[in-house]
């Protein structure tokens, strides 16, 4: 996932001239029992966006990912392996786009067209997903330094209460390079999730993510 983080800060620290410092889990509570799926996949999410065809389980996800892009396969790898030792049992990754030609970007470059990623990932409990989300930021969100750059850049940055998405929560607007991305990283009960919107307004960014939350049962 944070190849798309990379492609960000990329274009960030060139704009500031600056450098660069699944599978289900077992019966539970009913908010283990919220897929990860049903979290991040919503058909009515993104209007007049399709779903791409490497959506799916972060492992199905990652298979079609080394097919395409082996390098980028064994970093993405690494990342999920780190989560699940964190205590994640179930994952989605839902992808949408305008073109089937802006689906299958699994590598650095930025896509042209409009296009959203999001990332659902269950952990075992409420607990899990909170350590993860304030220790394990090069997994999942975005570093200080980071954030650091973006506003740097004239981006947007907000955290916790003020996302609308919880204490443990942020969100980035940025416009750079003729791109602009919406993002936001929140945990929410036993679960974290990533959303990356490209070249789409502001508004819809923060639609979705306040319908995703709302899944979170």
């Amino acid at each position: 996932m944070n190849r798309f983080i990379v492609s960000v800060c990329v274009l960030v620290l060139a704009a500031c001239g600056g450098t660069s410092g699944g599978t289900s889990g077992g019966s539970g509570s009913q908010q283990q029992q919220t897929s990860a799926q049903s979290v991040a996949s919503d058909s009515s999410d993104f209007s007049g966006l399709s779903k791409c065809p490497e959506s799916g389980s972060w492992d199905s996800y990652l298979k079609a990912e080394q097919a395409k892009d082996p390098t980028q396969y064994t970093t993405d790898k690494k990342d999920w392996d780190s989560l699940k030792a964190a205590g994640a049992n179930d994952s989605y990754v839902a992808v949408y786009a305008d073109t089937s030609s802006n689906c299958g970007n699994f590598g650095t470059d930025t896509p042209s067209g409009k296009v959203v990623n999001v990332y659902a990932v269950r952990f075992k409990d409420q607990a899990s997903a909170s350590d993860n989300f304030k220790s394990n930021s090069a997994d999942f969100h975005l570093s200080d330094s980071d954030l650091t750059s973006i506003t740097a850049a004239g981006g947007k940055v907000q955290q916790g209460a003020a996302t609308g998405l919880g204490a443990n929560s942020v969100v980035v607007e940025l416009s750079v390079a003729g791109m602009s991305f919406y993002i936001a990283f929140w945990q929410n009960k036993n679960f974290e999730v990533a959303m990356i919107v490209y070249n789409m307004p502001v508004t819809d960014g923060e639609a979705a993510s306040t319908k995703i939350n709302s899944r979170i049962k």
